[in-house]
């Protein structure tokens, strides 16, 4: 189907698949988490009930955010099961940072296809995603026209948009792997709200970003990843 992202004020989860040389854009609607799937078109060189930690007004990422620890493109270790994702939400340190890391293996194991199955939904869902739909989000990567894809961090860009110590706000470009080979053309690029939980930082929602396609400039290279 053809068509335009749909006007709504709603924080949606949208599946964007854009061919690299096409300004068209295919959309799946999946209310929920945003899933776009675009090319690079910047200059060259995503069972329980968990608690949410109350809010305070975020900073712009204009004042930059300690970068103590860094971003660990491999939290959790490289696979991309729901295990490490939650592996990944018990390691995160409560930092920007620790956030941006857990959300890069998230994303890992949401976008892939074949779609993760309905039983490592229920382990991730109410636990490391507090986001609705989460399952309708997770099943719109059979849409991919690929017969199969996963994410790598490797190449990867991220970028905090907002933070405070409870609540960040961030962008990742993460490269698709079709083929066995790294797609030159196709990214990843979710945009999330992570918030501080018991249990450690889970993804809140998917937030409205224009400009996640000009990561390479306006974002921070990953370094390292899987």
């Amino acid at each position: 189907m053809m068509n335009t992202q749909p006007a709504s004020s709603r924080r949606r989860l949208w599946l964007w698949l854009a061919a690299a040389a096409a300004v068209a854009v295919v959309v799946a609607g999946v209310v929920g988490l945003g899933m776009i799937y675009g090319p690079r078109d910047d200059p060259a060189p995503q069972p329980g009930t968990t608690t949410r930690a109350p809010s305070t007004p975020s900073t712009p990422a204009t004042s930059a955010p300690p970068a103590a620890a860094g971003v660990d493109g491999c939290l959790g270790g490289d696979s991309r099961s729901p295990q490490a994702v939650l592996d990944a939400q018990a390691a995160a340190p409560h930092t920007p940072e620790g956030a941006v890391s857990f959300a890069i293996t998230f994303s890992r194991w949401l976008a892939q296809k074949p779609a993760v199955p309905a039983d490592e939904v229920a382990v991730i869902d109410g636990t490391a995603s507090l986001a609705p739909n989460l399952a309708s989000s997770a099943a719109s990567a059979a849409e991919f026209e690929a017969t199969q894809f996963y994410l790598t961090s490797l190449n990867g860009y991220y970028r905090i948009n907002t933070f405070d110590s409870d609540r960040v706000e961030l962008t990742l470009m993460l490269p698709l792997v079709v083929g066995g080979a790294i797609d030159p053309t196709l990214n990843f690029m979710p945009s999330y709200a992570v918030v501080w939980t018991d249990a450690g930082w889970a993804i809140d929602d998917g937030v409205d970003v224009e400009d996640a396609n000009t990561l390479r400039t306006t974002g921070v290279a990953i370094k390292g990843g899987c």
